[in-house]
C-alpha cells in the first residue's frame, strides 16, 4: 500500500509546476517544501531577475498563470520586454502561482529517501514517512551550491557564497571581495557597492561578459529572423531550448553547453552599475586565502596584483550538481542512478535509470539542455514528466481537467 502516487520533493518554480500538471492530470501526489524558499531565503533584496519578463513565466497546464495575468489581477504596470522584473514581484508571483496550482505544500524536509517493493519510503526530519510509488526530485541548486577550494578553509565569518545573504546592508562601511564574472557575483557587487561597501571584483576572464539587449519590440519578420523562446532569442536560442535536438549532441559537448550557455555573463542592464563604478580586477584567480588580522589576504594569480587584503570575500562561484550533496539520498539508492559529469542521467521525461524517480531542474541539464537551469525549463519539462508519471500510475486520482489536451499532443 502506498500513501500517494507521487511525492515531489521541493516546492520552487520547478516542483510547483510539475505539482499544477499532475493535479490537472488528476494525479495524486504530494509536494513538500516551503514554496519559492529559495528565492524568498536566499536571494539579495534589490535584485532583479535577469530573464525578460516573458520568460520569467511557471508553466502551468492551461498556460494562464503568466506574470502578466497575476500584474492584471494586482492592478500592477507590466512590461512584457526590455524591463526586468524586480525580486518582489517575482515572489509575489510565484506565491500567487503556489495559492492557485499547488496550495497543498507541505512544510516538511525529507529525512530519506529509500526504495521500497514497488516504489520509495521518505522519511522525515519531522512527521511520519511516506510511501510513494514514484518520487520526482526538484531540490532546485542551492544544494549544489560551489565554494572553490581556495576559499574553503576559511570560516563563515570572512567567507560566504552569494546565496548566504538576504540583506546585504550588513557589510556597509567593509571592504568585500566577490570572487566571480557571472549575473549572481556582478549584481551582488553592485547592490554591495550601492549599500555603501567597498567592493573589489576579482575575475579570471580577461575581460567581464555583458549580454546584449532584446530588441524592445518585434514585428512578424523579426519573429522570423530572431525566433524568440522563454530561455533567449535567436536561432542559436531556439536550438539550445529544443530537448530532442540538444540530446543529439555528443556528450562531451552537452556537458560543455549544458554549463556555458549563456553564462557567466551580466545583464545589459547591470552593466552601467558595475563598469566604471566598481574596482574589477579580471585576469585574476584565487590562489590562497587566509586569515589576515581581523580580515582575509587573498595570494592571486595574475599580471597586476599578487595579493588583496578584505575584510569579508563572498564567492559568487555558482553550483555544481554532484549527488553526494543531497543528504537525504542514501548510497544504495545514489550509486543505482547512472550519472554524467555528476549529473543524473534522465530521459526526455526526467526519469533515472532508477525506475519511477525522476528529476527536474539544473540536475538534468546534462540531457534536457540549458533550459534546464533556468525557469524556462519548466516549459521543456514539467507537462512531459507529469505526462510521464501519469502514464505510470495504476491508481489513478480525479479525472482529468475537461479542458486538457490528449496526453499524445504533450511534447
Amino acid at each position: 500500500m502506498f500513501d500517494t502516487e507521487a511525492l515531489i520533493i521541493g516546492a520552487g518554480p520547478f516542483g510547483l509546476s510539475i505539482s499544477a500538471h499532475l493535479t490537472w492530470l488528476g494525479v495524486e501526489h504530494l509536494i513538500v517544501g516551503r514554496a519559492m524558499d529559495t528565492w524568498r531565503t536566499h536571494m539579495p533584496a534589490g535584485m532583479l531577475m535577469k530573464s525578460e519578463p516573458y520568460a520569467s513565466v511557471i508553466a502551468s497546464p492551461d498556460g494562464g498563470y503568466d506574470v502578466a495575468a497575476y500584474c492584471r489581477s494586482r492592478g500592477l504596470d507590466y512590461t512584457d520586454r526590455v524591463g526586468p522584473l524586480t525580486l518582489e514581484r517575482f515572489l509575489g508571483y510565484g506565491y500567487w502561482y503556489a495559492e492557485r496550482l499547488a496550495p497543498d505544500v507541505r512544510d516538511q524536509v525529507v529525512g530519506e529517501l529509500s526504495t521500497v517493493d514497488g516504489g520509495f519510503l521518505a522519511t522525515f526530519t519531522d512527521g511520519a514517512p511516506i510511501a510513494a510509488r514514484q518520487v520526482v526530485v526538484a531540490t532546485g541548486v542551492l544544494p549544489y551550491m560551489h565554494m572553490p577550494a581556495e576559499l574553503a578553509g576559511l570560516c563563515p565569518d570572512l567567507v560566504t557564497h552569494t546565496t548566504d545573504h538576504r540583506d546585504l546592508g550588513e557589510f556597509k562601511g567593509r571592504k568585500v571581495a566577490v570572487i566571480g564574472a557571472g549575473q549572481s557575483a556582478l549584481e551582488t557587487a553592485a547592490l554591495l557597492n550601492e549599500g555603501g561597501a567597498d567592493v573589489q571584483v576579482i575575475a579570471r576572464g580577461e575581460a567581464l561578459a555583458w549580454n546584449d539587449p532584446n530588441p524592445a519590440e518585434l514585428s512578424a519578420v523579426g519573429h522570423i529572423r530572431r525566433p524568440v523562446t522563454r530561455l533567449c532569442e535567436g536561432w542559436r536560442c531556439a536550438f539550445w531550448n529544443t530537448p530532442a535536438a540538444f540530446r543529439l549532441l555528443p556528450e562531451g559537448v552537452r556537458i560543455t553547453k549544458a554549463r556555458t550557455v549563456l553564462g557567466p555573463s551580466g545583464s545589459w542592464w547591470l552593466k552601467d552599475r558595475v563598469d566604471g563604478v566598481v574596482d574589477v580586477l579580471t585576469g585574476h584567480s584565487v590562489r590562497q586565502a587566509m586569515p589576515d588580522k581581523s580580515g582575509v589576504r587573498l595570494v592571486l594569480d595574475g599580471p597586476s596584483r599578487s595579493s588583496v587584503g578584505v575584510d569579508h570575500v563572498i564567492a559568487g562561484t555558482g553550483f555544481r550538481v554532484d549527488l553526494t550533496r543531497l543528504s537525504f539520498l542514501p548510497e544504495q539508492l545514489r550509486s543505482a542512478i547512472s550519472t554524467l559529469n555528476g549529473h543524473p542521467l534522465v530521459n526526455r521525461a526526467g526519469e533515472t535509470t532508477v525506475p519511477g524517480l525522476y528529476f527536474a531542474g539544473a540536475p538534468t541539464a546534462v540531457c534536457i539542455g540549458p533550459s534546464a537551469r533556468f525557469i524556462a525549463g519548466t516549459h521543456t519539462l514539467a507537462a512531459r514528466l507529469a505526462a510521464d508519471l501519469a502514464r505510470r500510475t495504476r491508481r489513478p486520482g480525479k479525472r482529468p481537467h475537461p479542458q486538457h489536451p490528449p496526453l499524445a499532443q504533450i511534447n
